[in-house]
């Protein structure tokens, strides 16, 4: 038995396999609350539409001023059809509170907070904005007295059709993700001093974003950031198809790459990372949504000229990939060396001695070091070498072309550029090395 001015019910390991009402209380009303259909396990509503979330069933006393609410037992509450076998609290928390009973005007209230269990947040659409019609609470049947005399009635915030028309309700506007409790609401009854006990049928409702069910990816609800993966580099998710309050079904899930040059992902879920960008896995079960989106990170580029000069072409470099923005490049020497054919940014550059890239007319943007060896280096037209330097501490050395210096960069070893180049918001510090403009 509870405490006299307070009463809660806990989470448990849900032992269920599909049902949207939990049980575990006392309960008077051996017919199934729900019509055929509505009961808690049917087939969820369109998007958008409230589901019935949890069944409680509802003791008060005025004489002890205490209030009880607990999950319908399935056994007495002879909910067909569905298979509930689990603790309370296992999708929804309730707590009462400030139980008080005015004999002037026959207000019997109490405070009520709805602590949220599920994974997904509830009185919300699409996850974060207030849904207009919030969470309600609302009366399937009672008050019924138990004992004493006379007739107890709800002072609701509303009424509405839920299970049947003119259903009185309170209303949470507040979005409770998974284990947010709401903010104290104050429920008032009316009845004469006559009432000793009396009973009533609660049902939480609330809109939530899959009402149809999800696929859990890694724990996670659809849309999630898994964070960075390297090229090359490989992850398994785990994915499990969820009914609307979180319980898995074992249903089989289809695995999908929205970018396979981002990512790959094979039919039993394993990503690898393929090339710098961010992108999504899809993981879905027919038309129940699952995603978990990944930050595939740069990495060093190899080229190897195999096909021919243009840097463009995929093959010419390791991986059969062009380096992409956040990727580093080497060039070695090999017999075809590498030549723009159009302005490129990456992030670092190293030119073994002797080998060279031409710029032609393209701008070749570095955002982190530059170095080549003292023969050979970069070479141009009229392309400009650009020094953006927007990681931390960038340096340079060696042969480069005319040049353009936005970000803040130092020398670690001589540089020889054959052109004057120019410095527009950036700096070039030489505390111990030598900058040389000859001719080309």
């Amino acid at each position: 038995m509870l405490s006299r001015n307070v009463s809660r019910f806990h989470r448990g390991t849900p032992l269920l396999a599909a049902a949207l009402a939990l049980a575990a209380a006392a309960c008077t009303d051996r017919a199934d609350p729900l019509g055929p259909g509505q009961r808690p396990g049917g087939p969820a509503g369109p998007p958008g539409e409230p589901v019935t979330l949890q069944a409680l069933q509802c003791v008060a006393s005025r004489e002890q001023l205490s209030v009880r609410c607990e999950p319908l037992k399935p056994q007495e509450g002879d909910v067909h059809g569905d298979i509930i076998v689990g603790s309370q609290g296992v999708f929804m928390q309730v707590t009462t509170s400030n139980v008080n009973y005015n004999s002037g005007t026959g207000q019997f209230t109490f405070n009520a907070t709805l602590g949220n269990l599920i994974q997904q947040p509830i009185g919300t659409t699409d996850g974060t904005t207030l849904d207009p019609n919030g969470i309600r609470i609302f009366f399937h049947s009672g008050p019924t007295v138990l004992t004493g005399t006379g007739v107890a009635s709800v002072v609701p915030d509303g009424f509405g059709t839920f299970t049947a028309a003119g259903q009185p309700y309170y209303q949470y506007n507040q979005v409770l993700a998974n284990g947010v409790t709401s903010a104290a609401k104050t429920w008032t009854l009316v009845m004469p001093p006559t009432v000793l006990t009396f009973s009533f049928l609660l049902f939480v409702s609330a809109p939530v974003e899959y009402p149809n069910g999800y696929v859990d990816t890694d724990g996670n609800l659809p849309g999630a950031s898994f964070g960075a993966l390297h090229p090359g580099d490989t992850h398994q998710i785990v994915a499990t198809v969820k009914t609307v309050v979180g319980v898995p079904t074992g249903a089989a899930v289809t695995f999908s790459a929205t970018d396979p040059n981002c990512a790959t992902v094979s039919p039993t879920g394993l990503v690898t990372g393929v090339r710098y960008a961010t992108c999504a896995i899809n993981a879905t079960a027919g038309a129940l949504p699952g995603s978990l989106s990944f930050d595939v990170t740069g990495t060093t580029r190899t080229w190897t000229g195999a096909t021919s000069t243009d840097w463009n072409v995929g093959t010419n470099w390791g991986g059969d990939l062009v380096p992409a923005v956040a990727d580093s490049v080497v060039i070695p020497v090999v017999g075809n060396l590498p030549a723009l054919t159009s302005a490129v940014t990456v992030r670092r550059v190293t030119v073994d001695n002797a080998a060279t890239i031409s710029l032609g007319t393209f701008d070749l943007t570095a955002n982190d070091d530059v170095g080549t060896g003292a023969s050979g280096g970069i070479l141009s037209t009229t392309g400009r070498l650009v020094l953006a330097g927007t990681v931390d501490n960038p340096v340079v050395h060696g042969r480069i072309p005319t040049f353009l210096v936005t970000g803040t960069y130092t020398l670690d070893g001589d540089v020889v550029a054959v052109a004057a180049g120019q410095v527009d918001l950036g700096a070039l510090v030489s505390p111990n090395f030598n900058l040389q403009v000859v001719s080309q």
